[in-house]
Parts: structure tokens; C-alpha cells; sequence
């Protein structure tokens, strides 16, 4: 009886957490996310900083719908290589009820033009 009950409080905590998690990745195209108030995501973006490109956000004073509550990167390559890929992860958590874009874009310093721009629309429901 304990295992059964041990079971089921498990697959509830399980599914609370999966629940919470969404990771949105940005494609071409515009992609969208539909949170509820206080859930989290989170936006990746495949990059290469060896490059001297790297992905900014670039509109964050004009949203306030959800805010940044922190961002990392994950390698790519094999322990050793250098110069390959990465993926880069903002967390966001939703603040309040609406719908916003944010605004990325791919690009160096020194280059006005941005080589790519992405827009994910956030819902907060």
C-alpha cells in the first residue's frame, strides 16, 4: 500500500515539474509560448560565439508581460573541439496576463545589420 501511495505522490510531483519546464526553440520562423501566470520557459537558440556572432535580446525595456530570470550555454562539440556550435538558453517566467514579442537578434558588435532576427510571442494567460 506505502508503494502504491509512494507511487502516485511521484508521478504527481513528476508531472507538476514537466508541467513548469517548456523549452521553446527558435526556428526561422516566429515561434509562440503560452504561459500561465508564474510558469516558466525556456527560449533556445543554436549559436557559435567563436564566430563573434551571438544572440542578443533586443527589446527587453518594451516587455513586461514576463522577465528574464537568467540565461546559459551548452556545448555543442566533443570535450576538446574548438569553435563549434552551442545552445543558448534564456529562462523566462511569466509576471502577469497578456501578449508581447520578444525580439532577438544574431549578431556582432561591431555590424549594424543583425545576420538573423527571430520574435517569439509570449501569452500569459
Amino acid at each position: 500500500m506505502k508503494k502504491i501511495l509512494y507511487l502516485a505522490i511521484g508521478l504527481v510531483l513528476f508531472s507538476g515539474c514537466a508541467a513548469q519546464k517548456k523549452v521553446v526553440p527558435v526556428g526561422k520562423e516566429a515561434s509562440e509560448v503560452v504561459l500561465k501566470n508564474g510558469q516558466s520557459c525556456e527560449i533556445e537558440f543554436i549559436t557559435n560565439a567563436s564566430t563573434g556572432f551571438w544572440w542578443q535580446w533586443v527589446n527587453e525595456d518594451d516587455v513586461d508581460i514576463v522577465e528574464s530570470v537568467g540565461s546559459r550555454y551548452e556545448s555543442n562539440a566533443p570535450k576538446g573541439v574548438v569553435g563549434a556550435s552551442s545552445t543558448r538558453f534564456w529562462k523566462f517566467k511569466a509576471l502577469r496576463k497578456g501578449t508581447q514579442t520578444l525580439r532577438f537578434v544574431y549578431a556582432r558588435e561591431s555590424i549594424k545589420e543583425p545576420a538573423r532576427v527571430r520574435e517569439v510571442v509570449i501569452t500569459v494567460k
